[in-house]
C-alpha cells in the first residue's frame, strides 16, 4: 500500500514541475532517475522533483532545472552499500562485461568521502559531478540502528533549444 502511494505522488510531483519542450531537452522520469542510482533490494521512502531555480548573481533564472531527492533504507551494512557503489562508479567493465549507464557519461568526477572516524555512527558521502549533473549519496547508519540510510540527492540543468 505505501508503495503504491508513494508512486501516486512522485507521479503528481513530476507532473507538476515538466517543463515545455520548447524550453528544455526530454529528462527522464523521477522513478526512472532513482533506478539508477538505487542500491538492489532498499525500500524507498518517498520522492520529490522540484524546480532547480537557477539563478544567476543578479537573482535571474539562467536555465530550467530541477532537483530530485529520496531516501532508501537496507539491512546491508554501510561497507557493503560503499562497495557497491564504488564498483558502480569505477571505469572498469561491471561482471556482465558491460558498463553501467553512469560509467560510460564522459567528464565525470566522483569524490568519495567517509566522516566516521570518533563518532558514534558511519557516515559516508559520494559526490558525483558530469557535465549538467550533480548527484549527492549519504550513506549512514547509527550505531544502534538497525537500517542503513541512503539519502539521494540530483540536480539537473536542461539546455535550451
Amino acid at each position: 500500500m505505501q508503495r503504491a502511494i508513494t508512486l501516486v505522488l512522485v507521479s503528481l510531483a513530476f507532473s507538476s514541475v515538466r517543463t515545455s519542450p520548447c524550453a528544455a531537452e526530454e529528462s527522464p522520469s523521477l522513478l526512472q532517475m532513482i533506478a539508477e542510482w538505487q542500491y538492489p533490494g532498499s525500500e524507498i521512502h518517498g520522492a520529490e522533483m522540484a524546480d532547480g531555480a537557477t539563478i544567476d548573481d543578479r537573482g535571474e533564472r539562467t536555465v530550467p532545472s530541477i532537483t530530485c531527492k529520496t531516501v532508501m533504507t537496507t539491512d546491508a551494512t554501510v561497507e557493503k552499500v560503499m562497495d557497491y557503489y564504488r564498483k558502480k562508479l569505477s571505469p572498469k567493465p561491471n561482471a556482465g562485461g558491460s558498463k553501467s549507464k553512469i560509467v560510460d557519461k564522459v567528464g565525470r568526477s566522483v569524490v568519495f568521502s567517509d566522516d566516521s572516524e570518533g563518532r558514534p555512527f558511519a557516515i559516508h558521502s559520494v559526490i558525483i559531478h558530469e557535465g549538467d549533473t550533480s548527484t549527492f549519496l549519504v550513506i549512514s547508519r547509527g550505531k544502534d540502528e538497525t537500517r542503513t540510510h541512503i539519502a539521494w540527492k540530483h540536480y539537473r540543468r536542461f539546455r535550451q533549444k
